[in-house]
């Protein structure tokens, strides 16, 4: 019997050891939905101890440490870290000052069972942080996470609904400021360094931690400090009350409308040249793009209401995201529409000059339908096997289609029960995690209407509805008005929302507002009414969808009075022309002769967008060129009209995209030269070395001479290094430009990510794509591995920069090559692929068939 034990006993060992090992060796690279999952119900009380060394050479490697704290309620198994870092070093585990056996792969650093026990234990990790995450530059660097790239810098259980708190010692070169999620005091000091170390932090998200060292200028303003390396004197003037102004007010309003005090200890903010989004919500230590913050010179009413909403926009975050974080990355979108929607309370009562609901419209539904009308759209809530694909959830179907619909739940809702809802949500979930479905429970008990399935179309399925109209008219009066919708995709969903429909009459506009609810619907409210001159649909933009157009209207749709209802019949020709519906050339007269005609800045804006897409996109090369004089000729025409800033700017945004000829040409650098003066056209520096590069991209005669001078008038060296990096992009000689493309097919040359889609912009632009389509193959080769080592928004950048510039034959055969020979691309790639590309395709159907 003692020899059958012992026999037993080894058995029982050896399984132990092999499911040890087994769970060692099988876990997957990323973070994948069933190691959340285990962990999850394993883990608490996450604290992490975090020492970074921080050398002033950007090549030297940053030596760290980890103390790190954890309850687990299971040990039976190994404890799997998220650990990517982009260097080779060996990371070394110790408990109590012995270093233990450990594992690093597939993405993560395994600890065995044998070292774990149940409740408390601590670890101490010594390794080379990676710094692929890390922006380093010559005089400063700031970490950015977001969403799963804490792993690449520290090993961690990389997943949002695992909060922990942080304790971050730091030590840096002397000269530079610090900046985190909590304040930092100085512990030690050598003649070359500082050391930092920082209050212990609230609970958060590891895609929240952050912290920001260099050189930089601070200001301190009612307890906020603010750290930011712009020199301009008057820039600092003009945009520090207003930042700190517009910080208070937001913060003042969400604790109004949550109920819920500020919930962290302390808020900072710190403004980073190039920065690769608008801001990101760290806590305690929001960081800002620049060039977005600060106020330029001539700026126009809309950029300061940009500058507000962006600012609100990342304070509303410390409440949603921050304080009540998604459980999973697939509700990502939850914290975004949530921050756009507060924002837009916050900010707009602020500008009562400005038009919201045009603003809302202009600024949401075109880009929305950029990505819905395509075959790579996504739901706006989607699924998520493993965090390694959560960046490419990104994009604007959650920053724009989100927001139409969430103002259709309010709508549906009524604005008061609305705000209960969210009350209650802030309250129950703060310091945790919450789902979509836990906010839709919660507002579903405020209504009669069935939100699950109100929810299901619009949150959790694609695409968009497709409107169509049967009218009967009889002695010169409606008859009947039947609206029809069916889904673009052509499946069976349908869209429950409430639109706007107007008629048209020389001296008025007859408005209803109707619930459509089904396939076909009758809009009795227009029965026995006098036949309009036109119908708009959407007439108010709350809508959503394609809408049917009269094309006869198109030209003369500058004479409507009201501003949201010429402006959503202008959107609704730009979506009708790529559906086919109505020519190219018609909507192209159309949004000309709004450009000549238009004075609203919003308008405007969208008329130069949708007009110089078209002429560069559904026009081919004969086309462009015999067009070009006449379009530019009645654009010059424009600009010389006395007309505001705002709207000079936008009409000379149109015509510089298309002055890459004959007089136009000449017409461009002689502003650049400021051998004239274009009354209300007012340009800054920026601005100028905007239009130098412009130039040189059209080959100007003395492009050379042009670059030369930009140089030396550009005052910040941040953008003096910015405009060195591009040059070799406007390069006369494919060669080079060419060589420059390829540079980036080494993750180290594409550490400005901004930079690179602007480069990529030059060279693959229309005028060189009859060299640089030798070359877009490399666009798509190296896609994966952009998708891995970038930040959120850049793999659709690089694609909208590179093979969606283009509008030929061979390049769509290029991308059917691509994705035949890759039938298992990463199916977020694939739909980014097929969004970026979209126009490429649509011109083979809709112009060449």
């Amino acid at each position: 019997m003692k020899r059958y034990l012992i026999i037993f006993l080894i058995f029982i060992s050896f399984v132990s050891c092999q499911k040890e090992k087994d769970v060692s060796y099988t876990v997957k690279p990323g973070v994948s939905w069933e190691l959340a999952q285990a962990r999850k119900a394993r883990l608490s009380d996450i604290n992490y101890h975090l020492n970074f060394n921080v050398p002033k050479e950007k090549s030297e490697p940053i030596l760290a440490t980890l103390e790190l704290y954890v309850t687990i309620k299971d040990n039976s198994t190994p404890l799997v870290l998220d650990f990517n870092p982009n260097n080779s070093g060996a990371p070394r585990v110790l408990i109590d000052s012995d270093t233990i056996e450990s594992i690093q792969k597939n993405e993560h650093l395994i600890i065995p069972a044998k070292y774990l026990k149940t409740g408390e234990n601590k670890f101490l990790i010594e390794f080379q942080a990676g710094d692929q995450y890390l922006y380093r530059n010559d005089d400063y660097l700031y970490s950015l996470l977001v969403p799963d790239h804490a792993r690449g810098l520290f090993p961690c259980f990389d997943q949002p609904n695992l909060k922990a708190v942080f304790n971050l010692e730091l030590t840096t070169p002397k000269s530079w400021t610090v900046l985190s999620s909590t304040y930092p005091k100085v512990v030690s000091e050598t003649e070359f360094s500082s050391t930092y170390i920082f209050d212990t932090s609230n609970l958060m998200s590891t895609y929240l931690f952050s912290f920001v060292a260099g050189e930089f200028d601070e200001v301190v303003r009612d307890n906020h400090r603010f750290l930011y390396r712009e020199h301009d004197s008057l820039k600092i003037k003009e945009s520090l009350d207003p930042i700190f102004e517009l910080h208070k007010k937001s913060f003042d309003f969400l604790e109004g409308y949550t109920n819920y005090d500020f919930p962290f200890k302390k808020l900072d903010f710190v403004a980073i040249p190039f920065f690769q989004f608008g801001g990101m919500e760290h806590v305690g230590a929001i960081q800002y793009k620049a060039s977005s913050l600060f106020f330029e010179n001539y700026m126009p009413k809309l950029k300061h209401w940009g500058r507000a909403k962006l600012i609100a926009h990342e304070s509303a975050h410390m409440w949603f995201g921050n304080l009540v974080t998604m459980d999973w990355f697939n509700d990502v979108w939850l914290k975004e529409v949530f921050a756009n929607f507060m924002a837009a309370k916050i900010v707009n009562p602020n500008f009562p000059e400005l038009n919201f609901d045009l603003l809302n419209l202009v600024t949401t539904a075109p880009s929305a339908y950029n990505v819905d009308r395509t075959k790579g759209t996504n739901a706006i809530r989607q699924n998520l096997d493993n965090l390694n694909d959560a960046g490419s959830m990104y994009g604007d179907i959650i920053y724009k289609k989100a927001p139409i619909m969430m103002n259709q739940l309010e709508m549906l809702l009524g604005e008061k029960q609305f705000q209960i809802g969210v009350q209650e949500y802030v309250k129950t979930y703060a310091n945790s995690n919450a789902t979509w479905d836990d906010l839709i429970a919660i507002f579903d008990a405020k209504t009669d209407t069935d939100l699950n399935a109100w929810s299901e179309v619009w949150v959790n399925q694609t695409g968009r509805p497709v409107f169509t109209n049967r009218i009967v008219y009889e002695n010169n009066s409606i008859q009947s008005l039947i609206v029809e919708q069916t889904a673009e995709d052509g499946s069976d969903k349908l869209w429950p929302q409430k639109l706007e429909v107007a008629l048209v009459y020389p001296d008025s506009i007859a408005r209803r507002t109707v619930l459509i609810n089904g396939k076909s619907q009758e809009l009795k409210a227009f029965a026995g009414m006098p036949k309009p001159q036109s119908i708009v649909y959407n007439s108010n933009g709350y809508g959503y969808g394609v809408f049917p157009i009269d094309s006869t209207t198109v030209l003369h749709n500058y004479k409507i009075q009201d501003e949201v209802l010429r402006a959503s019949n202008y959107i609704n020709t730009f979506e009708n022309a790529l559906s086919g519906t109505i020519p190219i050339k018609t909507a192209l007269d159309g949004f000309l002769s709004g450009l000549e005609h238009e004075t609203n800045e919003l308008i405007i804006g969208t008329l130069s967008s949708n007009f110089t897409s078209l002429y560069w996109n559904f026009l081919n090369e004969d086309e462009r060129l015999k067009l070009q004089g006449e379009f530019t000729s009645i654009l010059w025409r424009r600009l010389n009209m006395d007309v505001t800033t705002s709207v000079k700017k936008s009409i000379f945004g149109a015509f510089s995209s298309l002055a890459y000829q004959g007089e136009s040409l000449n017409q461009l650098y002689r502003i650049w030269n400021k051998d004239i003066t274009i009354k209300n056209l007012k340009q800054n520096e920026k601005d100028y070395t905007s239009l130098a590069m412009k130039l040189a991209l059209y080959n100007h005669p003395k492009r050379d001479e042009i670059l030369e001078k930009a140089e030396t008038q550009i005052s910040s060296q941040d953008d003096r290094d910015r405009f060195v990096f591009l040059l070799p992009a406007l390069s006369a000689k494919d060669e080079e430009r060419k060589a420059k493309f390829l540079s980036f097919k080494d993750v180290e040359n594409r550490n400005h990510s901004d930079w690179v889609g602007t480069a990529s912009h030059f060279i693959h632009h229309p005028l060189h794509q009859k060299d640089a389509i030798h070359y877009v193959a490399v666009s798509l080769e190296i896609l994966e591995d952009i998708k891995n080592t970038s930040d959120l928004f850049f793999p659709k950048k690089w694609l909208d920069a590179t093979i969606g510039k283009y509008q030929t034959k061979e390049a769509q055969d290029i991308l059917e090559t691509y994705l035949k020979a890759n039938p298992n691309l990463n199916p977020q790639l694939q739909a980014k692929i097929l969004q970026a590309t979209d126009n490429l395709s649509r011109y083979q159907k809709v112009v060449t068939d």
